[in-house]
């Protein structure tokens, strides 16, 4: 019998999931200080997350497809896990980008 409290893949999830938790904050909060700054600013009104439905449709269908999988055999338990970090980086990489346009103005002044 082993002695391990948690598996490798628990661990190996719980290390990137705090990798990304730190990033979407810093990343969040960086968004919100820009979005503080130019609230009275006109919004240029570009779409730059015209794909997040089609992403969001994927996810859906990403999510039960993990469901699913794990009744295949239990080593596709970590399917779901790994979505979920995918959804979560994805939504910190949109709040990077958005982050990063908000900054670029105020570093040409």
């Amino acid at each position: 019998m082993s002695s391990t409290i948690v598996s490798t893949g628990t661990v190996l999830t719980l290390v990137i999931g705090l990798g990304i938790a730190v990033a979407y904050l810093h990343f969040m909060w960086r968004a919100l200080r820009g979005a503080i700054r130019t609230r009275d600013q006109p919004d240029g009104g570009r779409d730059r997350y015209a794909r997040s439905f089609l992403g969001a449709i994927v996810a859906v269908v990403g999510s039960s497809a993990a469901v699913t999988a794990y009744g295949w055999g239990p080593a596709l338990l970590y399917v779901g896990p790994a979505l979920a970090l995918l959804s979560a980086a994805a939504v910190t990489l949109c709040l990077r980008e958005e982050a990063n346009s908000s900054a670029a103005p105020s570093a040409a002044e």
